[in-house]
């Protein structure tokens, strides 16, 4: 009998049997794929190998079932899912029996996700798992000699951090080395062409056109001290990166060039240690594309070059298995991270490695020997500082991956909260003599004394317009709604808002009409919620921020004087509390607003916020008022419960629904044509054209405002109702259900 792992269908739908593919060749092709990407992820532990190839001989092993054989070619009595045909548990039961645990979780989790132990036991001991092993041993061996092979000896690891890490990985390499070799298969059968190998790093001639960028920025009109400055920098990366690979920080304010240093850092560390790509991760869909164009702009290379790929969560439809529908090379880059530079969310970055899902898990032997970036790492929520830390240590001591933390407001991610495995012992690239808060400072704060009356939304907007030109960052979506519209009532000349109302498309649009003004000198006056905070290269003579955590207020600073134009740090920053406004409903939001409160309180002004030590100061009292791991994540990871852990690690409580502005005038025209074609193929690239045009809604909200909405067949949500040209989407509850 001929055993098959894949059906093939000729052009009229029916069964091709001379272009199926035969299992045991798959079995192979899966092991050695599997094997290869583990060597190449941990070149130095040969058991990493082992186990990733056992994985891959023995993760379809179900499939020599009499009844797999019979449902393959279309037999009525074996509908899919038929109990009789699951095939997954018995290569699982055959890992767990012979001790390779680690390998057990990754093949029971290849279609589905990872699960937690208890569910992993039970199906190696349940009806489809040990017995069915048995009864196959003879016919698969017969079949693919390869699985007779005596099994290599579990690897040896110190606790169970290192076992989950371990399973992750091996997990990852498994489900990537399964969905290519599928899809080589469909590829041929279909007569497609082979997928392009994406291009090599090539750091050091990277480094070069990246080095004569900078150069060439440097001679624009700066002022002296910032285009000294930016040269500190610089120099200072291209040092530490001959260092040793771990854990750095790149403490920079506002101003200082921090985007591009870091790339001409991972660029020559990634040269002096083989490493093999750089990632960049952002907390914002505003600093992502910032940063992917700054990025593409010094590697001098365009928007369809693979050289970059931007992957963030608005794009994914799912996690569903890329061969269903899109074999072409950018679904393949959006899965597996298979690019030189990858530039992504903190979402799309940290809860894949949280994940357990094979979508989002796929990518992860490519992060390893990998130069990450954290762009506004203060961005993380303290609740999982312990967790993302702890994961963090282990992607440079066990991964090979150097770590940059860059921010101007860094976190005590050395705190004595954590425990030792979860403490960063951090390398500073910048010299401590560098000084560069008192050279870069550029503004001026005013706290509210502890007397001060609260503001309304009227002489909030008064205050605006008594300038000739001022950005306004406030709480809430409806608090800027509400200043916008003073403004507007008013008859302010160049008005803007800003919000996550507002599609990623929409609001970069409107960034470059407001760049356009304030470089021609013409008044801009915007209000925005925090979204604008953390890099969006805008910059203003005057900023009003309505009372908030410390790092939020900074980071709203440096969209005040950035580029130090007005002298003797004569950028004012005004910071107040509102009478109408409401804080978002975070703790630990609330928890930062009440330390700069009680600082406040205690010095009779708030915090210097170019001094570092008052920041550090700052974040070690906040991260003392709550659980650093509040869910438990350390402790499941333990217990080798990955699909709790996927559960519990994320970043965001309520990360909603994506849904399609179809009703955006201005772009009505590129959606609608891009939901056609989404309809017709259903396939990832098209999602992610659609991206730019989606708002995210919170799914316990969306009741009611559900006629407003339709399920699109391409698997989306299309908004059917108000999308304002200057706010976005309109309801009378929106600052209730956007997230």
């Amino acid at each position: 009998m001929l055993y098959f792992a894949h059906s093939a269908r000729d052009d009229t739908g029916a069964l091709d049997l001379e272009s199926f593919q035969f299992l045991a060749q798959h079995l192979h092709a899966v092991a050695e794929g599997a094997a290869r990407r583990a060597t190449l992820a941990r070149p130095e532990r040969t058991d990493f190998a082992a186990a990733a190839r056992l994985a891959g001989l023995l993760h379809d092993l179900g499939k020599y079932r009499p009844e797999f054989q019979l449902y393959i070619r279309d037999d009525p009595r074996y509908l899919k899912g038929n109990s009789l045909t699951r095939h997954k548990e018995a290569g699982a039961a055959v890992a767990f029996d012979r001790g390779h645990k680690a390998v057990a979780f990754a093949i029971a989790g290849h279609h589905g996700g990872i699960p937690d132990g208890t569910e992993c036991l039970g199906a190696v001991s349940g009806p489809n798992g040990r017995v069915v092993a048995a009864s196959l041993r003879a016919t698969a061996t017969r079949d693919c000699p390869e699985l007779g092979a005596p099994v290599p000896i579990p690897p040896q690891l110190p606790n169970g951090l290192a076992w989950d890490l371990f399973t992750r990985v091996t997990f990852s390499c498994l489900v990537d080395a399964d969905w290519s070799d599928t899809g080589a298969h469909e590829r041929e059968v279909k007569n497609w062409p082979a997928e392009p190998d994406p291009p090599a790093l090539e750091p050091g001639e990277r480094l070069a056109r990246v080095e004569a960028f900078i150069a060439g920025r440097a001679a624009r009109p700066l002022e002296p001290h910032v285009k000294r400055a930016r040269a500190e920098v610089l120099a200072a990366c291209l040092v530490a990166a001959e260092r040793p690979s771990g854990v750095f920080t790149l403490t920079v304010p506002t101003g200082g060039g921090k985007t591009l240093a870091a790339l001409a850092f991972a660029l020559k560390h990634a040269a002096r240690h083989g490493l093999r790509r750089i990632i960049y991760v952002a907390p914002y869909m505003t600093i992502l594309e910032q940063n992917a164009d700054a990025i593409r702009d010094a590697l001098d290379v365009g928007a369809a070059d693979p050289t970059v790929f931007e992957h963030y969560s608005l794009a994914d439809p799912g996690d569903t298995n890329a061969n269903e529908t899109d074999l072409g090379a950018a679904a393949r880059r959006a899965e597996n991270w298979d690019a030189p530079v990858v530039v992504t969310t903190n979402v799309q970055f940290f809860e894949s490695l949280f994940s357990n899902k094979p979508g989002r898990c796929r990518k992860l032997h490519n992060i390893a020997r990998s130069v990450v970036v954290l762009d506004e790492c203060q961005t993380l929520p303290p609740g999982l500082v312990a967790p993302t830390c702890g994961m963090l240590n282990q992607l440079a001591t066990e991964l090979g991956c150097s770590v940059v933390l860059c921010t101007a407001t860094q976190p005590a991610f050395d705190h004595d909260k954590l425990a030792p495995d979860e403490r960063l012992a951090v390398t500073e690239i910048i010299p401590p003599d560098a000084n560069l808060f008192a050279t870069l400072k550029r503004v001026r704060v005013r706290w509210p004394k502890p007397t001060d009356a609260a503001l309304g939304w009227g002489e909030v907007a008064g205050l605006m317009r008594a300038q000739k030109s001022a950005l306004c960052v406030m709480n809430t979506k409806k608090a800027a709604r509400a200043v916008y519209d003073e403004l507007t009532t008013a008859g302010a000349g160049g008005a803007f808002h800003l919000s996550t109302g507002m599609c990623p498309q929409h609001r970069r649009e409107k960034l470059a009409q407001v760049r356009g003004r304030l470089a021609a000198g013409e008044p801009c006056f915007v209000v925005s919620t925090q979204l604008i905070e953390a890099g969006v290269d805008v910059d203003f003579p005057f900023l009003l921020r309505e009372m908030a955590p410390l790092e939020s207020v900074i980071q709203a600073a440096g969209r005040c004087n950035r580029e130090g134009k007005i002298p003797h740090a004569g950028g004012r920053v005004v910071v107040f509390r509102s009478a109408g406004g409401k804080m978002p409903p975070d703790r630990w939001y609330n928890a930062g607003r009440a330390k700069v409160e009680q600082l406040i309180r205690e010095k009779g002004d708030g915090p210097q916020i170019d001094d570092p030590a008052a920041i550090r100061d700052y974040f070690a009292r906040l991260y003392h008022t709550g659980n650093l791991d509040a869910a438990g994540v350390q402790e499941m990871r333990r217990t080798f419960k990955f699909a709790s852990v996927a559960e519990a690690y994320r970043l965001i409580a309520d990360a909603g629904q994506p849904v399609v502005v179809r009703t955006w005038g201005a772009h009505r025209a590129q959606i609608d044509d891009l939901l056609v074609e989404l309809a017709a193929r259903p396939r990832k690239s098209v999602y992610r054209q659609l991206a730019p045009f989606q708002v995210n809604l919170l799914p316990a909200q969306l009741v009611p405002v559900g006629h407003l909405l339709h399920e699109h067949a391409g698997r989306v949500l299309v908004w059917d109702g108000k999308y304002d040209d200057e706010v976005g989407i309109v309801s009378e509850t929106a600052d209730e259900f956007i997230v």
